[in-house]
């Protein structure tokens, strides 16, 4: 991916555009002119905040120079500044963010009902809750270069089985963290618990295990693009400023001194730690699991059931954008709080979608209970499992991951759905698989 180009300093354009520079921010801050200059300031500063290097292709009714500079000189005056270490970033909150942020405080994990009309019953919160945390480990690993297929990943996360490669291992240590964060929630954010987060998410998948456990002790490690190696996204700080970048990351996040809304604050802890790449490796995926860390610390236990490195996984150049847009443009960080914020709002549109599904579900589910009320609800759910999937076999360890009981519990439950001739079963090796029985035993 190419890098964005650096914008022009504002300073300079002002002077080289001074007459019609002058004249735009006469009009601009017109009340009785609602005209074109007006709807441009809002669309490029609010609605979709641009940045310089797309701002030069836009075909404008004025010198695209003059336009950058004026919404620079907008921008300067509704910054926030933060400093961490010898650097200094900048970001604004955006009209639109309060409003999305309006709308994640409305929401609880207990009732779904600000998102659809009809509530979701518990078992289904708890499957989307699993499938949600498994979905969140798969893809921040792939982000980071695990080379492995979904349905094998959440097979083996599924079924409890160990992990047979590197790709392996880095699902199951982020899908283990990221269930541990819940344990840690409570705590404020220290080195030590950036440290142990990073070693978690690691183990067992560095070159060194000394690097699980401390920060970069050189300045070899950078950022380049995937496809071309010889690309370099991002020179991270020097090593010997990491300490007091960590500190300062820390006060920021523990401090409630000048309010930041968590979500905010969250997505500004996840660029920082991309930013100052404290490790080796690993990196990312420690970022984005303090990214979740955050938000349930301040209860924004919602989140446990979005997924947001699926959404990034399908976009993976645009993410590396937002990093780069912030960073060609003096450490503005909206660029990033912008692409996060409209992820999470993909997110919530996903999981209102998964709602509407799943209630059509259940109802169904309750229709085949009560043609077989010898069934319990659960037992309904595995059945249409199999239902949906009528080729597919199904071991008793993988259902038993799945719905988050005991293997002797689905083992059990799968056997009173076979009493009922809607399941056969048969071994597989030393392992007893069922698969739906579509002649229903006739």
């Amino acid at each position: 991916m190419k890098i964005p180009e650096k914008p022009p300093d504002e300073q300079d354009l002002i002077v080289k555009h001074i007459k019609t520079f002058t004249e735009l921010l006469k009009r601009s801050g017109k009340e009785e002119l609602t005209g074109e200059i007006k709807q441009l300031v809002k669309r490029y500063n609010d609605t979709g905040y641009i940045h310089w290097d797309k701002l030069r292709h836009k075909k404008l009714p004025w010198n695209n120079e003059v336009i950058w500079a004026l919404l620079k000189f907008l921008r300067q005056g509704i910054y926030r500044p933060i400093k961490i270490g010898k650097e200094n970033f900048l970001f604004i909150i955006l009209n639109k963010f309060s409003r999305e942020l309006h709308l994640i405080d409305k929401a609880s994990p207990a009732s779904f009902d600000w998102l659809v009309e009809d509530n979701l019953s518990e078992s289904g919160r708890q499957q989307y809750l699993i499938n949600s945390l498994m979905e969140e480990a798969i893809a921040s690993s792939q982000l980071e270069g695990a080379a492995t297929t979904r349905p094998v990943a959440k097979k083996m996360l599924r079924e409890g089985k160990k992990p047979k490669n590197q790709s392996e291992r880095m699902i199951l240590n982020n899908y283990l963290t990221i269930r541990k964060l819940q344990q840690w929630k409570n705590l404020p954010l220290s080195r030590e618990l950036i440290l142990e987060i990073h070693q978690e998410i690691t183990r067992g998948t560095l070159e060194s295990e000394a690097d699980e456990k401390q920060f970069r002790t050189t300045n070899d490690v950078v950022v380049r693009d995937k496809v071309d190696y010889t690309i370099v996204y991002h020179y991270p700080p020097d090593f010997n400023e990491i300490p007091q970048m960590i500190e300062d990351l820390c006060t920021l996040a523990n401090s409630d001194e000048e309010f930041v809304h968590p979500i905010i604050k969250a997505i500004i802890i996840h660029f920082l730690i991309g930013y100052i790449h404290p490790f080796n490796d690993g990196n990312g995926r420690t970022a984005r699991a303090l990214f979740y860390w955050y938000v349930l610390k301040h209860r924004y236990d919602l989140f446990e059931y979005l997924s947001i490195s699926r959404i990034v996984i399908n976009a993976p150049a645009k993410y590396t954008r937002a990093y780069l847009e912030t960073e060609t443009d003096g450490n503005d960080m909206t660029y990033f709080i912008d692409f996060n914020m409209n992820l999470i709002n993909k997110s919530l549109e996903e999981l209102k979608r998964y709602i509407v599904e799943k209630q059509k579900e259940e109802k169904d589910l309750l229709h085949l209970v009560e043609r077989m009320p010898d069934l319990s609800f659960r037992q309904a759910e595995m059945l249409k499992d199999f239902i949906k999937h009528p080729t597919r076999p199904y071991t008793v360890s993988e259902l038993a991951g799945k719905y988050k009981i005991s293997i002797p519990t689905a083992r059990g439950d799968l056997l009173t759905i076979e009493g009922k001739g809607q399941l056969k079963k048969y071994m597989d090796g030393k392992r007893q698989v069922f698969i739906y029985r579509g002649d229903h035993g006739e």
